[in-house]
């Protein structure tokens, strides 16, 4: 008789346990982990694409560039307008030359020569012959201290060419072909197109080395896209401008025209990528900048871009003594970069409008 009533009582639990981990089951099944809350997760642990310091870093940047003592924490109420007119004619402006300059006219051809192995020297020095300006960048290049083997000037062309080597090339030509799209006349804020152009320069070598460092980026991409980035910066300064003369009334402030170029610089370098007819993958790298995505998380050719534009503003201050080596080292590893890709970058920034 107890031997039947425990095989009873040892059925009953059975029956319990087995419900237990049935309903278990069903309730795993029914509820799996969901994407959205690993990305949720990982994006929690992400670096942040701006923090106070990386900020900072930009800020003082503007403030240099139109020379002023500080810039204002907002815009005043009755400059509001003017950044409206400013965001509202951005896709119409792209059209419109004196604000979105045409693509140079060489610069596919020369891409082209540069990148096909194919191409000769000969070849290469016919298509610089089509540009005096640039054949004279050439020139000038090769007779720096970094390239110069003899004392004797370089004054072949060939030779030249020859000295630079296809890295070399590509970084000058580039250069030399966009540097004429940011001059502006002269007027209210003389200083910004130099030290933006400057600025270019050292972002656009910045980003080259990010790209060639890290190997699956198109360094000769990354160093356009860097360059484009600040001459975005150019496009909102001459459209902040015109549209201040809609204004009478109102004199042009620095802190007005940051913040139209904080707010939109990254939609206009897009449209600008657009209206030059470049890749897909270079209109994603700029979007990635315009909704700030965690650097960990963008495309190469965009976390170039990002650590082009960081260490290039960071060259821009330790170069005039307002940061040190250490701590523009400190702030680029902050934000992802392996040390040496910093020290890469920073180096390559620093001494980017030397040669």
């Amino acid at each position: 008789m107890w031997i039947a009533i425990l095989i009873v009582l040892l059925a009953v639990l059975a029956a319990v346990l087995f419900k237990i981990v049935s309903s278990g089951r069903a309730a795993s099944a029914a509820s799996p982990i969901q994407p959205e809350s690993i990305s949720t997760r990982a994006q929690a642990s992400a670096v942040p694409f701006g923090t106070e310091e990386t900020e900072a870093v930009f800020t003082e940047c503007y403030r240099l560039a139109f020379g002023v003592p500080q810039l204002g924490s907002q815009v005043p109420a009755d400059h509001a307008p003017v950044l409206d007119a400013v965001n509202k004619s951005l896709d119409e402006s792209v059209y419109q030359r004196e604000y979105f300059p045409r693509r140079p006219m060489l610069l596919p051809k020369l891409l082209q020569t540069l990148n096909d192995s194919e191409s000769s020297r000969d070849e290469l020095v016919r298509v610089l012959m089509e540009d005096p300006t640039l054949a004279g960048s050439v020139l000038q290049r090769s007779n720096s201290a970094y390239y110069r083997t003899s004392p004797e000037p370089v004054e072949s062309l060939d030779r030249a060419v020859f000295l630079l080597g296809t890295d070399g090339l590509r970084s000058l030509a580039a250069a030399a072909i966009l540097q004429p799209v940011f001059r502006m006349p002269r007027g209210s804020f003389e200083n910004f197109p130099d030290f933006t152009w400057e600025q270019a320069e050292r972002t656009a070598i910045a980003a080259e080395v990010n790209a060639r460092t890290i190997g699956d980026a198109e360094p000769i991409v990354a160093q356009l896209l860097g360059s484009l980035g600040m001459l975005a910066n150019i496009v909102l300064l001459r459209l902040t401008m015109d549209k201040y003369r809609e204004f009478p009334a109102l004199t042009p402030r620095a802190d007005v025209l940051v913040e139209a170029i904080r707010s939109q610089r990254a939609c206009v370098a897009s449209l600008i990528a657009q209206a030059w007819k470049m890749s897909d993958l270079s209109i994603v790298a700029f979007t990635e900048q315009q909704q700030r995505i965690s650097p960990t998380h963008m495309s190469s050719l965009g976390r170039s871009v990002y650590f082009g534009e960081l260490s290039g503003a960071l060259a821009m201050l330790t170069s005039r003594g307002y940061r040190t080596k250490k701590q523009a080292f400190e702030i680029i590893a902050g934000q992802g970069s392996d040390l040496e890709t910093a020290k890469a970058m920073w180096l390559a920034a620093t001494s980017a409008a030397q040669s």
